[in-house]
């Protein structure tokens, strides 16, 4: 039973008829090519939390109910010296000029307030028509304690404005580049040649900088992967001609991702745009694999079509094992309920598999034509030799070392499992869905600067909906708002609450009938109460206002809210309470998300396991593999933990990823090893020769893939950021695990006579 299921033979096809297949890939290449361009960027925030879940059709049924916050644009407007005549008819002004904008439904800002209604029904701007200095001192006092401006539109020193813009919805990003450029336009001009800052927010500006930085992270994950794969295969090979076999197949892989891509009208969101380079890493890795093996055997003098077919009978089994391995720990993410990271591991599953059939396909064709053409040169090898020659003599010492105290080495990675494993369990998500957002865009810094200096950027939403053919314009119903109210208000972290019961307590002077306090209430303040009150009466929101926040700490409220909903739903069955908002969704995803992603996690290591055990016809050579790579996921979760940063995502992904790149070593160092004993080698030599021939080449592999990842440091969003580094660690750590533990263990296992592994 071959290793590679006899696909490795796809390889020797394309070594008989190099020229065909070369065309053949051409033909598929161009038209995916032309699809590549059509590629989009998923841009709506909350696409990262849509899911089959009850909590996304919750908030998705309030969204429907009250749709105007959805493409909110902020207008954040600071001034040392806001309370002036001057300064107070701009912002009238441009509170009006908004209102007429293109795309604009409504403007809500502290030029919205109006006093509390009167005995005749009437209810007065804050702002007089026309303002003069002596006005200045009652209107600052009126508006700094009407409870929907204060700590909401605006500050409590006076110092900064918030204009809340409610825009139509625009699916296409252009459409929305245009219309938030048209609004720029008005504000800067209205506000010229003053002292007045400006700072842009909402979810309508945030989508237009995702985009941008999803389009700045493709160029520099491809460019950069690009780059490693020119300077790796120029440092190991020092020859064009290897620089062009390693990156040809690179670039194809590439193109036909992002066309597979394209045609499927699937769109590149915040972790599906790190496969492209994922992609590359996979290719050259396994391009390294077999070009050394080409490499080594014409520095033997064998021939050019031999030694690529040697590479693909002796490397290329491995190759597609470590393809499945990789490709099996991408797709078991398609079983988290969170579509994001679902499409993510579809999508990356799809590229482990193209990278293999481009790589085991372009790689023997272009050996083949390119290197029976190539003059030999000795110099290069030379080098190449020597470089070699130092790494396999680091290996070796290093497989001697194990080699001779194997229980010792055994015992010290099973106490660090230990020790890491106790640290591990005690990690808890440390997320914020501010995380996918670039990091010091101008929307996030405004948002920042909300949570400075007003109640905050986020809120949570508590939607009381009563039961069919009931209003909510009775005492009775005034009295539930209270009490949900002062639930809100009591909870940890929020800092303001909106609801109709703050409403009534600041409108109604004296008693008021039911009828007259609606009545008026809703000719008051239109602009405002549509944000708290359903057209038809039957349903409104209590929103607590907070700034930006940690999961771990915004849970604990979440869950205090819902175990009081619950008391106040067993005092009234009839009504429906729910506690919604994307801060919610993100507080309750990311411990729901994390526990399913680790479970696919595990799947990933259990099907690796059997699948290597399958392959190697031995549950051992399975077992051989849990160590060396459960460890440095274990290790480097423990340093989340110790460090403070907790688990998110993006990090538990790289987990996953990481263990199936991972197992990659686990597979060349045992295909090798069962090479050595199958030529009678015994157990110890055989280490000894494994570790010191393909050490040095897994060590290479590893670095391409390490440098590969490294491309997301420079990534705009923190969450691909933090994706790169955990992968570089568990990755960098995975090589040692394997160089070292992987040895160790079979030297235990095998050391006995009669003891061997995979033939």
């Amino acid at each position: 039973m071959s290793a590679g299921f006899g696909l490795e033979r796809i390889g020797l096809v394309a070594l008989r008829f190099p020229r065909a297949t070369l065309l053949l890939i051409a033909a598929v290449t161009l038209p995916l090519a032309f699809f590549a361009t059509k590629v989009g960027f998923s841009s709506d925030i909350r696409e990262i939390f849509r899911s089959g879940t009850v909590d996304y059709a919750r908030f998705q049924e309030v969204e429907k109910q009250y749709p105007d916050s959805g493409m909110d644009v902020l207008l954040l407007i600071r001034s040392d010296n806001l309370f002036t005549v001057d300064n107070l008819e701009r912002l009238r002004d441009l509170h009006l000029e908004l209102t007429f904008a293109n795309g604009v439904q409504d403007v809500v800002s502290m030029f919205s307030a109006r006093h509390p209604p009167d005995d005749a029904g009437g209810a007065k701007p804050v702002f007089p028509p026309k303002l003069t200095q002596n006005d200045l001192e009652a209107v600052n006092e009126a508006i700094l304690s009407h409870p929907l401006v204060a700590g909401k539109l605006l500050s409590d020193d006076g110092k900064t404005t918030l204009f809340v813009i409610a825009m139509e919805p625009y699916p296409d990003i252009d459409d929305l580049r245009v219309v938030a450029g048209e609004l720029r336009d008005v504000t800067e001009s209205m506000l010229q040649e003053t002292d007045m800052t400006v700072q842009y927010s909402g979810l309508s500006f945030l989508r237009l900088e995702i985009v941008s930085s999803l389009m700045s992270d493709q160029l520099t994950f491809i460019s950069v992967g690009f780059l490693i794969v020119l300077l790796i295969s120029w440092l190991f090979f020092h020859s064009i001609t290897y620089v062009c076999i390693s990156a040809t197949p690179a670039v194809i892989a590439v193109i036909w991702i992002a066309g597979i891509t394209g045609l499927r009208g699937v769109e590149v969101d915040v972790m599906s745009g790190v496969v492209p380079g994922l992609v590359i890493v996979l290719v050259v890795a396994s391009s390294l694999h077999l070009l050394f093996k080409v490499r080594r055997e014409l520095n033997k003098g064998t021939e050019v079509y031999e030694a690529v077919s040697r590479a693909v009978l002796e490397i290329g089994p491995a190759c597609v094992l470590a393809s499945l391995t990789t490709a099996i720990a991408l797709f078991s993410l398609t079983l988290v309920p969170l579509k994001i990271v679902a499409g993510f591991g579809f999508t990356a599953a799809i590229g482990t598999a193209i990278a293999y059939i481009v790589t085991i396909t372009v790689v023997p064709s272009l050996a083949y034509l390119l290197l029976s053409r190539a003059k030999p040169k000795k110099s290069p090898s030379q080098k190449i030799d020597f470089a070699f020659s130092a790494a396999s003599h680091f290996c070796h010492k290093v497989a001697h070392f194990t080699m001779e105290r194997p229980r010792l080495v055994l015992a010290c990675g099973l106490a660090l499992l230990l020790v890491a494993g106790v640290f591990y369990a005690q990690i808890s998500p440390r997320y914020q869905y501010r995380e996918y957002l670039p990091e010091r865009s101008p929307a996030h810094l405004a948002m920042n600067a909300i949570d400075d200096r007003l109640a905050g950027s986020e809120d949570i939403f508590v939607h009381i909906q009563m039961p069919p053919g009931m209003q909510i314009d009775t005492l009775e119903s005034a009295e539930l708002v209270k009490k949900v109210d002062a639930i809100v208000a009591d909870l940890p972290l929020v800092r303001s609450v909106t609801s109709l019961y703050s409403i009534q307590s600041w409108a109604v002077a004296g008693e008021m009938t039911d009828d007259e306090f609606f009545d008026l209430l809703r000719d008051a303040d239109a602009p405002l109460i549509e944000r708290v009150l359903s057209i038809d009466n039957n349903s409104t929101l209590v929103t607590g206002y907070f700034p930006g926040t940690d999961a771990a700490d915004l849970l604990p409220v979440v869950n205090q809210l819902d175990r009081e909903l619950a008391q106040l739903q067993r005092a009234y069955p009839e009504v429906t309470f729910t506690a919604t908002s994307l801060s919610v969704l993100s507080a309750k995803a990311s411990y729901e998300m994390i526990a399913q992603l680790n479970k696919s996690l595990l799947l990933a290591i259990a099907l690796n396991i059997m699948l290597v055990g399958l392959v190697f016809r031995s549950l051992r050579a399975g077992l051989y593999c849990i160590l060396p790579n459960l460890l440095p996921i274990v290790v480097v979760g423990g340093f989340l933990y110790l460090s403070g940063l907790g688990l998110q995502f993006t990090s538990v992904v790289a987990f996953t990823i990481g263990f199936g790149i991972a197992v990659d070593n686990s597979i060349h160092i045992l295909n090798y090893y069962g090479l050595m004993r199958s030529q009678g080698r015994e157990v110890i030599p055989a280490l000894e020769e494994t570790i010191t021939t393909i050490g040095p080449v897994l060590a290479v592999g590893t670095v391409v893939l390490i440098s590969g990842f490294a491309a997301t440091l420079f990534s705009q969003l923190p969450n691909l950021r933090l994706f790169g580094e955990v992968a570089m660690i568990l990755l960098a750590t995975a090589l040692l695990a394997n160089l070292v533990i992987l040895p160790a263990t079979i030297a235990i296992l095998e050391g006995r006579p009669s003891k061997t592994v995979v033939h």
